[in-house]
């Protein structure tokens, strides 16, 4: 089998290294809006070449589409996006920006094709858009509030006559806005991001802006083609006490309409990962004869594997088991299935582990030194393992303990397993042929199967197994 490097093709700027930081892999949803953003988030295809249209994001889209088309059967006037720090609720809004604003652009590429086909549209419904970024609003000439300032993007001066005289001190009453919703046409999607960040910003709007949220909520739920859509986040660990009275005072007001969405399906996760991080998998038989091979090693000694990965029901043959564990390989390929699940299996609840951008930046970095490495030493690993982590790069053990929140690692990496004079090093002195570097890949298996925060902080060995 070809080593993976060989086969696959890692996006220029992962090849190059330049892919490394978390924040590279964040959508600044105002520079969207303002056509400032990096080309991969500013034009239509390109954004959604990169995004992996998941079962969550799919469902997230529709519900909103179907609402401005008309529809009112299973749908919401408002919906909660309710996620993790970067869980994924930027790149939703940015995606039904793009839908709504470059209808013809979005319409054109394949997913999107797919998308309206999954929720019974022929097209994308026509309707005007205003987003408000919470972290980026400031009071200015023009839009002296929130609400003036979404008044005129959606319709301009007609738009801001529509709220009165006094929309400049107080937020409008739903017949205001009801106004506004016909200035603009009669259809609007309101996308309103980082709400408790503009909240701690401008305590002194505070009130005013709960109360034109609270007034929005009641005017979309007299309306059948708009839409709004508010993103909050799941967890409090990062919040002060004026952010969590806000947070349960707007969830509280939304929630008397909303649903809410919880955003980023985990199941899909190296799907998104491949698609931010390669050109190119290669050859289709390529990848099929990878799979199989390791499905076949697998269910021989499925007795000695993690049975979450090798367990089958007792009706199913032997036929259909292996090609249902060679279907996982090929749904992680150019990973190693454990190298992906391990970050859901074991990582999701750490609280520094930023679940998108902190993996997609971790992998940027993984792939990037692995590669150089398979070229340099003539590796053969068909797939990214585990054991294939660039310990030894300070760089990446920055980005580990940064992302587990744990510096106090370091010295066991540096000692146990890593270091010019490790553990591993030493006892891999002696390893030959395929066993070389044995140590140091099987006690990189361990640290990352050990350190996530689930009940059972170990790495059994079934799971070592499987890893390597």
């Amino acid at each position: 089998m070809e080593p993976w490097y060989k086969v696959t093709t890692p996006r220029t700027e992962v090849r190059e290294g330049r892919s490394f930081n978390p924040d590279e892999f964040a959508i600044a949803l105002e520079q969207v809006v303002a056509g400032t953003a990096p080309e991969d988030y500013r034009d239509a295809k390109k954004f959604f070449d990169r995004t992996v249209l998941t079962r969550a994001l799919t469902e997230h889209l529709g519900l909103v589409l179907r609402r401005l088309a008309g529809q009112t059967q299973n749908t919401a006037p408002v919906l909660s996006l309710i996620t993790q720090f970067c869980g994924g609720k930027t790149h939703t809004l940015a995606a039904l920006f793009h839908l709504i604003d470059k209808p013809k652009a979005s319409a054109a590429h394949p997913d999107v094709e797919k998308l309206l086909e999954s929720i019974g549209l022929s097209q994308i419904p026509k309707a005007r858009v205003a987003v408000f970024v919470g972290n980026a609003w400031d009071p200015a000439e023009g839009k002296e509030t929130p609400w003036i300032d979404l008044a005129q993007r959606l319709a301009g001066a007609a738009g801001v006559e529509a709220l009165g005289p006094k929309a400049k001190t107080s937020p409008p009453g739903t017949e205001a806005l009801l106004r506004l919703f016909q200035a603009a046409g009669g259809s609007v999607l309101l996308l309103f991001d980082e709400v408790l960040n503009f909240l701690s910003r401008h305590r002194d709007l505070a009130e005013g802006f709960y109360a034109f949220l609270d007034n929005t909520v009641r005017a979309m739920t007299g309306t059948t083609g708009s839409a709004a859509m508010l993103s909050l986040p799941r967890s409090r660990m990062e919040m002060t006490d004026f952010d969590e009275k806000w947070l349960d005072r707007i969830s509280k007001v939304v929630n008397r309409v909303a649903k809410d969405l919880i955003a980023n399906d985990e199941s899909e996760i190296s799907e998104v990962v491949r698609r931010r991080l390669f050109e190119d998998l290669g050859k289709e038989s390529t990848r099929k004869a990878v799979a199989k091979a390791h499905a076949e090693w697998c269910f021989k000694r499925r007795a000695q594997l993690p049975s979450e990965w090798t367990a089958v029901d007792t009706i199913t043959t032997d036929a259909k088991a292996r090609e249902y564990l060679q279907s996982r390989f090929e749904v992680a390929y150019p990973f190693y299935p454990a190298t992906i699940s391990v970050f859901q299996r074991k990582w999701q609840g750490v609280p520094h582990y930023q679940r998108t951008r902190g993996t997609l930046a971790m992998f940027a970095q993984w792939i990037s030194w692995a590669a150089r490495e398979g070229f340099r030493k003539a590796r053969r690993e068909p797939l990214i393992t585990l054991g294939s982590a660039p310990l030894d790069v300070p760089e990446f053990q920055a980005t580990i303990l940064g992302q587990l929140g744990e510096q106090r690692l370091l010295p066991a990496i540096e000692v146990d397993i890593a270091g010019t004079t490790s553990h591993a090093k030493a006892l891999d002195a002696d390893a030959q042929s395929e066993l070389k570097g044995i140590h140091r890949r099987v006690g990189a298996a361990i640290l990352f199967e050990s350190t996530g925060v689930a009940m059972d902080r170990a790495a059994h060995l079934p799971e070592i197994r499987f890893a390597l």
